[in-house]
């Protein structure tokens, strides 16, 4: 049961106004000087997983900019919603495009723009959670 990341990207940039508008949203945006949201959020990832295994799902509006700042994920892995409807939809339609190619597969979520400073922990709690699934699998749905 291999682990597949999906990084939910949507948005219209109106949270964050002034500094994150429709054409930049936040997940584009650096607030340490560093790396954008969305970067900080596949680089923490990716020692879990591999770039085949990253699923990105965006609006069609901001998907060629989602595609240039994460070069290292397949365009053909950069899910882009033609409309914004939340959530539920979003994971469904990863959910789907995961389910497609590996149906053994586990599937872990993240938003796109959440700072996250201890990052060890972080990827030792995903690892773990994945690692529940596989040595459990009769408690998935």
């Amino acid at each position: 049961m291999a682990l597949y990341v999906v990084i939910m990207a949507g948005g219209k940039g109106e949270r964050l106004w002034p500094v994150s508008r429709a054409g930049r949203p936040k997940q584009l945006i650096s607030f340490d000087g560093d790396k954008s949201l969305i970067r900080a959020t596949v680089d923490r990832l990716l020692p879990l997983t591999s770039p085949e295994r990253v699923c990105i799902v965006t609006g069609s509006d901001i998907a060629p900019m989602v595609a240039a700042e994460l070069p290292d994920i397949p365009a053909s892995h950069i899910l882009a919603e033609p409309f914004g409807r939340n959530t539920a939809p979003c994971i469904a339609y990863a959910a789907a495009w995961i389910a497609a190619r590996d149906p053994q597969g586990v599937m872990a979520v993240f938003p796109s723009d959440h700072a996250i400073t201890d990052t060890d922990a972080f990827r030792k709690t995903v690892a773990f959670g994945a690692q529940c699934l596989r040595d459990f699998p009769e408690h998935l749905i």
